[in-house]
């Protein structure tokens, strides 16, 4: 006899806080305060990921005029939920709002499966899923951590025999030292705290003054931090490659190139990677994939590699989550199905216009020519608009050529700041 397959009815909460980043006290945060409640907005670029039958828990609620261009074009859903108790973190306040967690509860009867989509698996997430007979689409809060923790990346790809720079473990008592030495062997060298999130506790040493800057950062540490010492290599690219990870499947999503500026902040992607050295990407990407896999790692992940100008590949970073290139890859399969790897798009993570703004004054600021619809079937697709009361928001550009592709890039970043 068949049993019959359930149904999945996907929830996303993409709950970013401070404690589920660990981030290095040694993080470039000017304002602690403003970036915790941007955190609060992040939770919206779930829209680009989920489809017309999901729901989305988010902090509040979104911007009307955002929403209905989005189901305009053929994204998102207005399935949206909100907790109504105070927390610590948007998982916090769904898991203590008993009448959310009943409704969800509701969700999965029958012949339906609840399946929770975490941005990063935590223990409250796991518990959110207990209490609701969900599947959560993530892995187990304990591996997430170690998967995110930077120092635990060269044990990792040793154990599967891949290459790794050269790199040495300090804290914050000897990394000065480890660093001076280092310095002396190799010239230019990469520092890492053990946790980071989009190049915030990454330092860039190439002279006396970057040196100094991270000395005066690391005073700022407790003496248990610790930070990962490599070597700076001569970068030809920096490619992504994403994947969604199950139980017994792997599948890629795409490879991108990172855009990283002179400090290796990141500030998003773009398609396509130059490097000529994709299948040696793939090999070693997918083996660290099937690594994870076999550790119980579920959902998104992305690996970043360099390509050098020696013709080495190393993987360099390991981010157990949604990254900025699965939003873009996500829309861009979705809208395209058939015929997306003839498109050319970039992901823009940090776009500003300069004041306070609406999404509908936003779109008059970018014209309605430069607008992603489905007539035009190209354009500028804006996502993360909850920082536009800071002035901010991303982007996902989708051309049909490299030119247009760059004329948007260029009139996202020529508007007045």
């Amino acid at each position: 006899m068949m049993i019959p397959t359930k149904k999945s009815i996907n929830v996303f909460i993409h709950t970013l806080h401070l404690n589920a980043l660990k981030l290095t006290a040694g993080s470039h945060i000017s304002d602690l305060e403003r970036f915790k409640s941007q955190l609060n907005e992040y939770p919206e670029r779930a829209f680009l990921l989920a489809g017309s039958d999901d729901y989305i828990i988010l902090n509040h609620y979104p911007d009307k005029d955002y929403l209905d261009y989005l189901m305009a074009i053929g994204i998102s859903t207005q399935n949206i939920l909100m907790p109504t108790i105070a927390g610590e973190s948007l998982a916090d306040r769904v898991f203590k709002d008993e009448q959310l967690l009943e409704f969800l509860r509701n969700l999965g009867t029958g012949k339906n499966q609840v399946v929770l989509h975490p941005y990063i698996s935590t223990l409250v997430e796991t518990k959110i899923a207990k209490s609701i007979n969900a599947i959560v689409n993530g892995s187990p809060p304990d591996l997430t951590t170690l998967i995110n923790n930077k120092i635990y990346l060269p044990t990792f790809l040793e154990g599967l025999a891949l290459p790794i720079p050269e790199y040495e473990i300090a804290n914050s008592v000897t990394v000065v030292n480890t660093a001076k030495n280092f310095i002396s062997k190799y010239a230019k060298i990469i520092i890492i705290g053990e946790h980071t999130y989009g190049g915030m506790a990454v330092w860039k040493i190439t002279d006396e003054q970057s040196f100094n800057r991270f000395k005066l950062d690391v005073s700022k540490c407790q003496a248990t931090e610790r930070f990962l010492v490599e070597k700076m290599y001569d970068v030809l690219h920096s490619p992504n490659i994403q994947y969604n990870i199950g139980h017994n499947y792997i599948h890629e999503l795409g490879i991108t190139e990172q855009i990283l500026d002179d400090k290796l902040r990141h500030h998003g992607n773009t398609t396509p990677s130059s490097t000529i050295q994709l299948e040696k990407i793939r090999n070693h990407s997918h083996c660290i994939s099937e690594k994870l896999q076999s550790q119980g790692y579920r959902g998104l992940v992305g690996i970043d590699f360099i390509d050098t100008n020696e013709g080495n590949i190393f993987a360099v970073d390991i981010n157990g989550r949604a990254n900025a290139s699965s939003f873009g890859l996500n829309v861009i399969r979705k809208l395209f199905p058939d015929s997306y790897q003839q498109k050319h798009f970039k992901i823009l993570t940090n776009v500003s216009v300069g004041k306070r703004t609406t999404f509908l004054e936003l779109k008059n600021i970018l014209g309605k020519d430069n607008l992603f619809t489905k007539q035009s079937n190209q354009g500028i697709l804006p996502y993360n608009v909850g920082l536009l009361q800071w002035g901010k928001f991303s982007a996902v550009i989708i051309a049909n050529t490299f030119s247009d592709a760059n004329r948007w890039h260029s009139i996202l970043y020529s508007n007045p700041k």
